[in-house]
């Protein structure tokens, strides 16, 4: 069910975030791709906890709804489950086994590294390609969930009319999306280390990617849009829905800006700093070359050129649909203001003609 490594047709990238089911459906568009379908769903406050699926019938109204609003027909899709809910190893195994062989070999060496039943975890794995160093080894990349995780997706799904083709890892499908962003850059090549930030609603995460190696680095800290809302409430005493109306479509008084939006920025700016400091902690040599900024938080305006300042590194506002053509049935001035949110959807939609 997770699987790694396959192809097929064209697949519905569905993600759920704290606040939101996001519904995209990309197709082939000459040497790349063009987006046919998009919508966002609000969810209900508690849905969705800490990347947990919480409450799988208001998810799969939810996502009846967003599929329905899409106007796609697309009938299968791809999911993830977060980073920290799998285990992954990269083994070494002969080339000489048949691939009945090799399957056997994986379930005897996951049985070591895999702390649960093995009838409990839904297991696959990617043959990466020869072992650089020792030939007539393979590299082989194992991942493995407990198969709640993969359960409760598939039932999602289903109550939508979907079929859950491919689980995917959160992480694998940001990785995907960032390598289409660095296909628009054209000094890519001079770009080795690349760190993807997307501040969501509740958690801000970061994803460190190296051109030849992947992700190499990954971590999560409590801090979202959810702060500057909780002080819009507390300052002009509003409630939760006044102050997410107002944040995003304006009215606020006059002193917005400057007492409580730009102190939310400089708090932004100085949790992402933390996240880069724990990655450079780990690897004091490493150097990061570029940032993308995504997620909802991305939107605000001026936060990058913050960022940047403070970082010492190029920021670019994420955006995967450069060059794209946009299907005439998106709403292409609300589609703007979400499309740095939509790393993980667009991940989820290149699964079905990338690996």
């Amino acid at each position: 069910m997770l699987g790694l490594g396959k192809k097929s047709r064209a697949l519905l990238g569905v993600d759920f975030s704290t606040t939101s089911v996001k519904v995209l459906e990309l197709s082939r568009s000459g040497s790349g791709y063009a987006l046919e379908s998009f919508a966002v769903e609000p969810l209900p406050d508690g849905a969705v906890v800490d990347k947990e699926l919480r409450d799988a019938g208001a998810l799969g109204a939810a996502l009846s709804r967003a599929v329905k609003r899409s106007g796609t027909h697309l009938k299968q899709c791809a999911m993830a489950v977060p980073s920290s809910t799998i285990i992954a190893r990269n083994l070494r195994l002969s080339s000489k086994l048949s691939e009945a062989e090799l399957e056997g070999q994986i379930k005897v060496e996951a049985d070591q590294f895999i702390p649960y039943n093995l009838e409990d975890v839904s297991l696959d794995f990617q043959v990466l390609g020869d072992n650089d160093t020792n030939p007539g080894m393979l590299d082989v990349l194992v991942v493995a969930s407990r198969r709640e995780h993969i359960d409760s997706r598939v039932a999602i799904a289903e109550a939508a009319g979907l079929g859950l083709e491919v689980v995917d890892v959160e992480a694998y499908a940001v990785e995907r999306t960032t390598t289409l962003m660095l296909e628009q850059i054209d000094d890519r090549m001079r770009r080795p280390v690349v760190a993807v930030v997307d501040v969501g609603a509740t958690a801000t995460t970061v994803y460190v990617l190296s051109q030849g190696q992947g992700v190499i680095y990954t971590r999560e800290l409590d801090f979202g849009g959810r702060v500057l809302t909780e002080e819009i409430m507390r300052r002009y005493d509003l409630d939760w829905a006044e102050a997410g109306r107002q944040k995003v479509q304006g009215g606020l008084p006059a002193d917005y800006p400057a007492t409580v939006l730009e102190p939310f920025k400089q708090n932004m700016v100085d949790q992402v700093q933390r996240l880069l400091q724990y990655f450079y902690a780990t690897r004091p040599q490493a150097n990061i070359d570029m940032l993308f900024l995504g997620g909802g938080c991305a939107s605000v305006r001026g936060v990058d050129r913050m960022l940047q300042d403070a970082a010492g590194t190029p920021v670019v506002i994420a955006d995967p649909f450069k060059g794209m053509s946009i299907g005439k049935r998106i709403n292409q001035e609300r589609f703007l203001n979400d499309v740095p949110a939509t790393l993980p959807a667009v991940g989820l939609a290149l699964r079905g003609f990338v690996g």
